[in-house]
């Protein structure tokens, strides 16, 4: 199968489920993988088991009996290209995100979808430009019912206006250009910053804290590839946060033990119609 980014999410749930199973069966691929975690931590993995279920508020891949202590989650992050894995990096460098929230979770984001929807929405310039013919929604219908949700939008308005778009420009086409106006207007106060800072922290180790293991491929896992495994990881402190506007915003968190992550607030299912989100990585 083709390690396309379309092909991602496919590719991943395959990777897992040959590791899970090399894991079980001792094949060559998950003798490698086992022996890794054997000569990192000292311990043996008795067995491994996929996770139940694939939601996104599961925030981990699979599980492994550790000898001694049970069975523990652990995040895989995989990338096809065959290189040497740094003994300084961070674990999920060699995938995306660590974390993906609704907009809701952060008041950033909520500011600036009110931009958004000043901008474009209650404006009346969407609907001039796409001919719209459905109610204009209120801001809080439009971003509980549209804005938020990690599908398709859900106010009639905003199914017209994803409909509309995709008729005129194409299949996957959507409101970029409409993120420039959006993105000038938005300041980032010092009042700002502490806000955001105080926000991720809980929610960045929320979800770090559920992955006890985390486990390294690169290459592909038929072939050659180099593996490597961390412990449970967990985010002490931020002491800043540097802001960049770009076609999206993008984030820099500085912390502790001179270690960084990042974010970008962006659009998922089409950039203006649905899910506006906050990924840490």
């Amino acid at each position: 199968m083709p390690r396309t980014k379309a092909l991602a999410a496919v590719n991943e749930e395959k990777d897992i489920k040959t590791i899970v199973d090399g894991i079980n069966s001792g094949s060559l691929c998950g003798l490698r993988i086992s022996n890794a975690f054997s000569e990192r931590f000292g311990l043996r993995i008795l067995g491994a088991r996929l996770r139940e279920g694939g939601s996104r508020k599961t925030h981990y891949d699979f599980d492994i009996n550790v000898e001694g202590f049970g069975w523990k989650h652990v995040e895989h992050k995989g990338s096809k290209e065959v290189r040497p894995i740094s003994a300084k990096e961070r674990p999920w460098s060699a995938g995306v995100q660590f974390h993906n929230g609704s907009c809701d979770k952060y008041s950033i984001a909520k500011r600036y979808a009110r931009i958004w929807y000043d901008t474009h929405i209650s404006s009346g310039s969407l609907t001039s430009l796409f001919r719209c013919t459905s109610h204009i929604p209120s801001f809080d219908d439009w971003f509980k019912k549209d804005c938020k949700v990690q599908a398709n939008p859900r106010t009639e308005y905003g199914k017209e206006l994803k409909r509309k778009v995709r008729l005129e420009r194409g299949l996957h086409s959507s409101l970029l250009e409409c993120r420039t106006p959006v993105v000038k207007q938005f300041t980032f106060t010092e009042a700002d910053k502490r806000e955001l800072i105080n926000e991720v922290l809980p929610i960045a180790n929320s979800a770090l804290l559920k992955k006890e293991y985390w486990l390294t491929v690169r290459g592909l896992l038929d072939g050659t590839f180099n593996v490597a495994w961390y412990p449970q990881f967990k985010i002490e402190k931020i002491d800043d946060v540097i802001i960049k506007k770009s076609l999206d915003i993008l984030f820099t968190f500085e912390c502790s033990d001179n270690f960084r992550f990042s974010a970008i607030l962006r659009w998922g299912k089409g950039a203006g119609f649905s899910c506006l989100r906050v990924d840490l990585k």
